[in-house]
């Protein structure tokens, strides 16, 4: 055994991602590493990327990563090295896959591949990806352009194209599972090619007998199908007890191979092992620490060696790579594996540009593009940034962006001024999570009931939000305060972001005359108000409230913990809030076509499936839910549970939950602020009182 202490004379930062259930190892392990003075470190990331960008910033020294991690991290130039590979088996590579085929396909010699394919039956596992299985939709994606004529008809989406592409090249196939995320859409595409069904057993669903990549292999073992690709292992494990005769390797040249003792088959592709990497000023000493890792150390050892192990996932000894290499180098060494990641799309290429508002949210964006660009979602994601909210409506109404992600704020301006529609909303089934707006009081203000607010001091967190239209209508509705005296039912109005709208000076300065300084903080700021005494009534969120409650905003002024209540709305006493709406949107423009909507609604629920709170990896590589830089609520929320369609808001939990807002935008009654004029034009000539009703919740005329 290797001593360490004269090799090593810092402590090393090893970065782990907690996974789920077995693989959350962190807390059991690194106690164990602090405790034994073995001079390593554990640094809590969000996600692998996370950690990558870390090892690269040289906050961290080393950490566990998978090859799909170093493809997404490429266009970074992350400055690391490759110094182990963490194998469990003798093989050069974790996973190699190969084409077999039925004899009856064959010519008498080699010939090119797509005269021997053409008009076969393809048996294909099928769409999804977890840990276990070997092709994602890069890799199968790619495979298939070895053969395929590429589909790029613009009328068609690029997933359909491809799916186009394999009904015109194969005669028939078993294609089972979801093609596309959208129930509604994946069943139109399975009517319109219904030769990619042919071959399936029953449903041509994930319950079909040939679905998955062992449904495959039965698939083309009990002749239904002529080819498929496969994992080595799989085919030779599956194939162990049965005569296979009729079946051959097909190699990319053309030519074929034996499946009966052939211990060396032609192979398309090879997926490499999972790696250590390091800093470069690092490899050294990581390279050491390695070294001292024997294989029972990984599997027995219960002391610090072993919880390393644990911390990295070994099953066996690290092997060590001399001289450590560059990840793109390392890459390099398995066939057609960094070829699958550079193949080109159509022209001129098509891709989908999310609008976004900062730099630091610019950069989350590329890297989920990077990311999804390993798992082959298309179009690819491409990123481009505005100074405001405002300017990136602005730029996906004028086709500038095609997309962007706001809070529901922006859902009425949104709509009424600039043209958009929400495809998605970032959704939790937690009420107190959600965009609830609730009229807070201080406790000893004795005020009880929304008449008792009559002449009194009122905050909003900003001007034409949620907020301001869920009020101005409930008190329409249930107060009969008519909407040309919402502005005079309070003695004083606080409403930030009046100036951004084609106002009077003389409303500017009633709106905002008593308001702090607007920050883009105007959760904080209407609780702010209310708790030293600028105000006498405040609407802002139940999730504002609980952080002020459990004292975790970090500014002084809320270290001074005032005793709030809520008044509740007659007809909601157990939530007490006047709306809910879900705490984010994806925005495209109304003028967009069903066809591309489609696409952008299908590369955003694909993002949520692969990198949102319910990703198929026991280890997130990106976390498009989880803080970024340190920083919370980048993008998207860190609440988000999950991207959900319009649809949600007819099944549980959310068809129980009252006093939704985003329903009222599509289910509009007369003789309430919603019937009033929208014309943005016309509303700051108007009367004072007027305009502050035009701009509210009357959006009946926007989906006509």
């Amino acid at each position: 055994m290797l001593r360490l202490g004269s090799l090593i004379s810092f402590t090393l930062r090893l970065c782990i991602v907690e996974g789920r259930g077995q693989y959350k190892r962190g807390a059991k392990y690194c106690p164990v590493l602090d405790e034994e003075n073995s001079k390593i470190e554990c640094v809590l990331g969000t996600d692998r990327l996370d950690c990558l960008r870390r090892i690269s910033k040289g906050t961290v020294d080393f950490g566990v990563f998978s090859p799909e991690d170093l493809v997404a991290a490429r266009w970074a130039n992350v400055d690391v090295l490759v110094t182990n590979e963490l194998r469990d088996r003798d093989k050069q590579f974790e996973r190699s896959v190969v084409a077999v085929v039925n004899r009856r396909i064959l010519p008498d010699s080699a010939a090119p591949l797509t005269s021997i394919l053409r008009n076969s039956s393809l048996c294909h596992p099928g769409v999804g990806l977890d840990d276990l299985r070997p092709l994602s939709d890069t890799l199968s994606g790619y495979l298939e352009s070895l053969v395929l004529t590429r589909s790029c008809d613009p009328n068609l989406s690029l997933s359909e194209n491809r799916i186009k592409a394999l009904a015109d090249f194969f005669s028939r196939a078993c294609k089972a599972g979801p093609w596309v995320p959208e129930p509604t859409r994946n069943a139109e595409l399975k009517k319109k090619y219904p030769s990619l069904c042919a071959a399936c057993r029953s449903t041509c669903s994930e319950n079909d007998r040939y679905w998955g990549d062992g449904g495959a292999l039965a698939c083309l073992s009990e002749g239904a199908g002529d080819v498929m690709w496969s994992e080595l292992n799989d085919v030779k494990a599956y194939f162990k007890d049965t005569a296979t005769d009729h079946l051959a390797y097909l190699c990319r040249d053309g030519s074929w191979q034996p499946l009966t003792n052939n211990t060396d088959p032609c192979v398309w592709l090879n997926r490499p092992w999972p790696v250590i990497v390091a800093k470069r000023k690092a490899a050294a000493a990581v390279s050491a620490l390695t070294q001292s890792i024997s294989s029972s150390a990984a599997a027995v050892d219960r002391h610090w060696r072993g919880a390393l192990a644990a911390l990295l996932e070994l099953r066996a000894a690290p092997i060590p790579l001399y001289p450590p290499r560059a990840p793109l180098d390392h890459l390099a060494t398995a066939r057609g594996f960094r070829e699958a990641y550079s193949q080109s799309g159509c022209d001129p290429p098509r891709h989908i540009t999310l609008c976004t508002k900062s730099i630091l949210e610019k950069n989350k964006c590329e890297w989920l593009s990077e990311a999804s660009a390993v798992y082959g979602i298309t179009p690819p994601l491409q990123c481009t940034i505005r100074a405001s909210t405002r300017d990136c409506m602005a730029g996906v109404r004028d086709g500038d962006s095609d997309v962007m992600v706001a809070d529901g704020d922006s859902l009425v301006s949104g709509m009424r001024d600039y043209g958009l529609t929400a495809v998605l909303h970032e959704a939790t089934p937690i009420v107190e999570k959600t965009h609830t707006v609730v009229a807070y009081v201080r406790k000893d203000a004795m005020l009880e009931k929304m008449t008792d607010l009559r002449g009194k001091r009122a905050v909003f967190p900003r001007f034409d939000g949620v907020a301001w239209h869920s009020v101005s209508q409930y008190f329409a509705d249930k107060l009969k305060v008519p909407c040309e005296h919402f502005i005079s039912f309070f003695s004083e109005i606080c409403a930030p972001g009046i100036q951004e709208h084609n106002a009077t000076a003389e409303i500017v300065d009633k709106l905002t005359k008593n308001c702090l300084k607007d920050d883009g903080n105007g959760e904080l700021n209407a609780l702010r108000s209310l708790v030293e005494g600028n105000s006498d009534v405040a609407f802002f969120s139940m999730n504002t409230y609980n952080k002020y409650k459990a004292n975790i905003i970090h500014e002084p002024w809320a270290q001074n913990i005032v005793e709030l209540t809520p008044i509740c709305p007659e007809e909601n006493p157990k939530y007490c809030f006047i709306s809910w709406s879900n705490i984010g949107h994806v925005f495209v423009s109304k003028k967009n076509s069903q066809m591309r909507k489609q696409e952008i609604t299908n590369v955003f629920t694909k993002l949520d499936q692969l990198f949102g709170k319910h990703q198929p990896f026991h280890s997130p590589m990106f976390s498009m839910y989880g803080q970024f830089n340190h920083q919370m609520d980048v993008l998207f929320h860190n609440n988000t549970k999950n991207l959900a369609s319009n649809d949600m808001l007819k099944f549980n939990p959310y068809d129980r939950i009252p006093l939704n807002f985003e329903r009222t935008l599509t289910d509009v009654k007369k003789d309430t602020c919603q019937t009033a004029d929208l014309s943005p034009d016309s509303s700051f000539r108007s009367a004072p009182t007027i305009l502050l009703c035009a701009v509210s919740l009357v959006v009946s005329l926007l989906f006509r």
